[in-house]
């Protein structure tokens, strides 16, 4: 008690220019100090606020990541459904029988090639590259017909182009499966 009644002698004493003086500069300390910590608490509203838009915005990219992870998950089980239904095919045989088929053997202007290429995603692409000649626009609807009937293969790439002054047009496709990699590669 005896240290409040100092202070109350104190301020007593003083003269009123001086007592104001004092209040004054209280007063500004005590708004400077409420600003500051006001300031403060908005700095940190708005700096989390910042935060949960950028992780609002991660989350949403990532559903959409783990959304398209499922469908290439179920897309690769149909896959591999498919490959082990029809361990025994081959892309060469397949469209050789559909060539014959069709009657467009002659057509040929060189005997179709394939190559291998190991892929990412642990399956081989076998590719077939065929090209034909003298062609009318119903044989080559009709052939690639034919090759989208059956779902082990897929269409890569198709060009068919007219050489000058023709009536007829020509035909280079490549065609592709997926084949399962093999144990030695799975160890390689």
């Amino acid at each position: 008690m005896e240290a409040f009644e100092k202070i109350q002698a104190y301020f007593n004493q003083l003269d009123t220019k001086t007592f104001r003086i004092y209040i004054i500069i209280a007063g500004s300390i005590y708004v400077s100090l409420i600003g500051f910590f006001l300031y403060r608490h908005i700095s940190s509203v708005r700096s989390l606020q910042q935060r949960m838009v950028y992780l609002n915005v991660n989350r949403k990219d990532i559903q959409k990541l783990l959304t398209r992870y499922k469908i290439v998950k179920n897309q690769q089980a149909e896959v591999d459904k498919l490959l082990e239904k029809d361990k025994d095919f081959k892309i060469g045989g397949f469209f050789t029988s559909i060539i014959n088929t069709l009657n467009i053997a002659k057509l040929k202007t060189r005997e179709p090639e394939t190559s291998k290429e190991l892929l990412d995603n642990g399956y081989t692409e076998i590719k077939l590259y065929a090209s034909f000649n003298t062609m009318d626009m119903k044989i080559i609807a009709t052939l690639l017909d034919n090759l989208e009937q059956n779902e082990r293969i897929y269409t890569k790439e198709v060009e068919i182009y007219k050489p000058n002054g023709a009536t007829t047009l020509n035909l280079n496709i490549i065609i592709a499966t997926l084949e399962p990699k093999t144990e030695t590669e799975l160890v390689e």
